[in-house]
C-alpha cells in the first residue's frame, strides 16, 4: 500500500465547449463514444501537461504494453501504473447543458489503407468518373461509418486524479523537486477531454499533498463515479450504473450520481442536490481531498 506522505491529488473543474469523443476500446472501423470520460482519459488530461512540463514526450514513438495488451507511450504507462484512482463528477449548474447525449453521426473515413487482397486490386483498376469507380471503388476507399460523440455543451465536470508520487517519480526517473514543481502547474494545463477536438474551459484547479483516508465500513457522499467493487451505494435512487475501462483498460462497473433520461441521455444531479451516500467495502479505501468532503475517490487495497 502506498505511503500516505506519497499521495498527491490533482483536481480541476472545467466545462465542455461542445462535448467530447472517447472511442470504445478495441474497436476499429466502428467508433462509438463512451458517455462519460473513463479513468484513463482523466489520467491523460492531467498527464499531458505534466509530461510536457517535465520535458517528456507523451506521444513518443516508443511504446509499451499495459493492461490488456494495449500499446502506450512510456510516460503514459508510468502515469497509469502510479494511479491510485481517477474519476469524473458531472455537475448540472444553472444555465449549463441538462446532461450528456451520446450520438452517432454518419461520416466518410479513409478505409483503403486497411484493405487487402482483391479489394485493393479492384480499386486500382477502376477508372475515374466511371460507374465502377463510383459504385465500388469509392465505397472501398472512403466507406461511410457512424462516428460517435458525447454532446454536452457548457456542462461542468470535475476531474480527480490521485497518485502515488513516490512510485511515479521513480518510474519517470525525475527528481522529486522537479516533479512537485511541475505538478503544481500541470493542474492548470487541462485543455481537452479525449480527442483533441474536445476542448474544455478551465474554471479552477488545485494540487494537494495530503488526503483523508477512509477505511472499510466508513461512509461518504460524492458526485464522482466510484468503482462498484469498492463501495455499497446507500442512495440507489440517485445512482446510475455505468461500464467503463478501468486504469488497466479492463471493463469495470462504476456508480455515478446521475439518472437516465430519454434514450442515450445521462442527466447529472443538479448542483443544489445532495450527492448519494456510499459505504467503503472490505479490501478498499477511500481518499477524501481536503478541498471538500464530497471530493472522494476509492480504490482496492493492494
Amino acid at each position: 500500500m502506498v505511503e500516505p506522505q506519497d499521495i498527491r491529488v490533482f483536481y480541476a473543474r472545467a466545462s465542455f465547449s461542445w462535448g467530447f469523443t472517447v472511442r470504445y476500446k478495441g474497436v476499429s472501423a466502428a467508433q462509438p463514444s463512451y458517455p462519460i470520460p473513463p479513468p484513463t482519459t482523466v489520467v491523460g488530461a492531467f498527464g499531458y501537461p505534466l509530461a510536457r512540463l517535465l520535458g517528456l514526450n507523451p506521444h513518443g514513438k516508443e511504446v509499451e504494453k499495459h493492461g490488456e495488451g494495449l500499446l502506450i507511450s512510456p510516460p503514459m504507462k508510468a502515469f497509469l501504473e502510479s494511479t491510485i484512482t481517477a474519476s469524473v463528477a458531472l455537475v448540472r449548474t444553472k444555465g449549463s447543458a441538462g446532461g450528456i447525449s451520446v450520438y452517432l453521426e454518419p461520416s466518410r473515413i479513409i478505409g483503403l489503407v486497411y484493405k487487402t487482397g482483391g479489394q485493393v486490386e479492384r480499386v486500382k483498376k477502376a477508372k475515374m468518373c466511371t460507374r465502377e469507380f463510383h459504385t465500388e471503388a469509392l465505397g472501398v476507399m472512403l466507406p461511410v461509418q457512424a462516428l460517435g460523440s458525447a454532446y454536452a455543451p457548457g456542462l461542468v465536470l470535475d476531474l480527480l486524479w490521485i497518485i502515488d508520487a513516490g512510485k511515479l517519480v521513480k518510474e519517470l526517473g525525475v527528481s522529486r523537486e522537479s516533479f512537485e514543481k511541475a505538478a503544481s502547474k500541470a493542474v492548470y494545463g487541462v485543455v481537452r477531454i479525449g480527442s483533441k477536438e474536445g476542448l474544455v474551459a478551465l474554471h479552477t484547479a488545485t494540487y494537494l499533498t495530503s488526503v483523508k483516508i477512509l477505511n472499510a465500513g466508513e461512509k461518504f457522499k460524492t458526485r464522482f463515479y466510484v468503482d462498484a467493487r469498492c463501495v455499497e451505494p446507500l442512495d440507489r435512487e440517485y445512482v446510475l450504473e455505468i461500464e467503463l475501462p478501468g486504469i488497466r483498460y479492463d471493463t469495470s462497473k462504476f456508480y455515478i450520481a446521475a439518472q437516465t433520461g430519454s434514450q442515450n441521455l445521462i442527466i447529472p444531479l443538479s448542483e443544489s442536490s445532495s450527492p448519494p451516500w456510499y459505504r467503503v467495502l472490505t479490501n478498499c479505501k477511500g481518499f477524501v481531498a481536503p478541498i471538500s468532503e464530497e471530493i472522494v475517490g476509492v480504490a482496492p487495497v493492494e
